[in-house]
């Protein structure tokens, strides 16, 4: 093998590790020391074109400039390794760069020789290898985890390769052997310069990327076992929420029902409030059963319980039960249908999806607030739509707001836990239905809910009231 192509060969492999370092910049553009590694790149695929391009021309500013990105890439690796293992900065990357400039530029001014040249490049780059060693061979919590111990041995292995390299190369430009001929000196030169560095690039320059996807493989690893402890602690609060809340609302309900009995017979008037009370309490049982029923099956999926519900009837019960729960707030609630549709569902979920509909539009709008409840069939669809006129959703939230425990920015101090629109579009998607909801023209917010109909009934026609 002789110079030429043993440069080229080097210099190509440079080149395809420097192209490949930037793919990983674009690919995870987010971490730092994935920037400086790119950087790296950039500078040692600009430094050796330039000095491939002025190889055979005499030294000059453009030889320079070449050998010095070159070696400010090399000092970039040590920086990255740095910013990697969690390491501030050093401020002697800049020194070194710059001093090497310098020296480098005398050199040519004063027309030195190529071997004065080659030494000071060796020994540059020998000195930031070195350091990128000893960031390496530090105690580092990964490194001594053994989560990077391949890719750490590998790149430890490359750098040695790459400093015997170079040690051996000043060795023979500063010991000039006289008694090797000229032939067994340029074979010599070709293994210093340019196989044992080709082998020692394509061990190093690799680790990193190595060392990279360890890292990334790592930080999932922690993520999936956050994920999943934080899914066993949820399952576990379930188990315990769902064995433990019924007991002390059945005390409730029990003692309840005796207070209305002992009012009956006292001839007090406590009903009314006493029946509130009840409803709340059913109400609450039911809302906490709808909640939990899906974390109770083992396929996440909940069981419905389908029979035909004529939809005005059921539509007004449930509203009267919301005017008498939010009876303090006076809303003005308001039923419109032109047929009296008969859908087949679970009455006690879609009753918890309409009674949070319902709830949001009283709560969110003003005292003695109009709220419409309209009933429609078109084609093989069921639409039922719910109006107020509160203060309206943000639209950057309008997506948002189904998120499970999330509260939008115009709910002030009402109290809440963001877990109704979620339970709506559950209960919804379960009925192979959907909710859309949007800001109305005149203030205020507008609930759609479309649920399909069996097409023997949307064929057949709906019940005229």
């Amino acid at each position: 093998m002789d110079h030429q192509t043993a440069s080229i060969a080097l210099s190509l492999t440079q080149l395809c590790i420097s192209a490949t370092m930037i793919g990983v910049y674009f690919a995870a553009p987010t971490e730092r020391y994935t920037r400086l590694w790119a950087l790296s790149g950039v500078l040692t695929a600009a430094g050796m074109t330039i000095i491939i391009l002025n190889a055979f021309r005499p030294p000059g500013l453009l030889l320079m400039v070449g050998n010095t990105a070159l070696f400010s890439g090399c000092v970039v690796v040590w920086v990255g390794l740095r910013a990697f293992f969690g390491k501030p900065i050093s401020r002697w990357a800049y020194f070194l760069v710059a001093l090497f400039a310098c020296l480098y530029f005398l050199l040519i001014e004063n027309k030195a020789e190529f071997s004065s040249r080659a030494c000071l490049s060796s020994a540059s780059l020998v000195l930031v290898f070195i350091l990128c060693l000893q960031t390496l061979l530090a105690r580092n919590p990964e490194a001594a985890s053994g989560k990077l111990g391949y890719a750490r041995e590998m790149a430890i292995a490359g750098l040695l390769m790459l400093i015997a390299a170079h040690v051996l190369r000043l060795v023979v430009l500063l010991c000039k052997p006289v008694n090797v001929s000229a032939a067994l000196l340029s074979q010599i030169n070709i293994i210093t310069v340019y196989l044992v560095p080709l082998a020692g690039t394509l061990l190093f320059f690799p680790a990193l990327l190595l060392l990279y996807f360890e890292r990334i493989k790592h930080q999932l690893l922690l993520s999936l076992e956050a994920k999943q402890e934080a899914l066993e602690n949820q399952t576990r609060f379930v188990q315990m929420f769902s064995h433990e809340y019924r007991t002390p609302l059945a005390v409730i309900r029990t003692n309840l029902d005796i207070l209305q009995n002992k009012d009956q017979s006292s001839g007090r008037h406590f009903a009314a409030n006493l029946e509130k009370m009840q409803r709340a309490v059913l109400r609450l049982l039911e809302v906490a059963e709808t909640a939990l029923q899906r974390d109770q099956h083992h396929d996440g999926q909940a069981d419905i319980v389908c029979e035909p519900i004529l939809m005005p009837d059921f539509l007004r019960s449930v509203i009267e039960e919301a005017s008498d729960f939010w009876s303090e707030r006076a809303p003005q609630l308001e039923l419109t249908y032109a047929q009296a549709i008969v859908f087949h569902g679970d009455r006690k979920l879609l009753k918890t999806a309409l009674l949070n509909l319902l709830d949001n539009a009283i709560k969110y709008g003003p005292k003695q607030g109009m709220v419409s409840v309209q009933l429609r069939k078109n084609n093989a669809a069921l639409f039922l739509t719910v109006d107020d006129n509160g203060t309206g959703i943000p639209e950057h939230e309008l997506g948002l707001v189904y998120g499970k425990y999330f509260r939008g920015s115009r709910t002030g101090f009402i109290a809440g836990s963001g877990i109704g629109l979620y339970l709506v579009r559950r209960i919804i998607a379960q009925h192979a239905g959907s909710i859309f909801l949007a800001n109305r023209p005149g203030g205020g917010t507008s609930a759609t809910i479309t649920l399909p109909l069996p097409i023997e009934e949307a064929q057949s026609g709906a019940i005229e009231y």
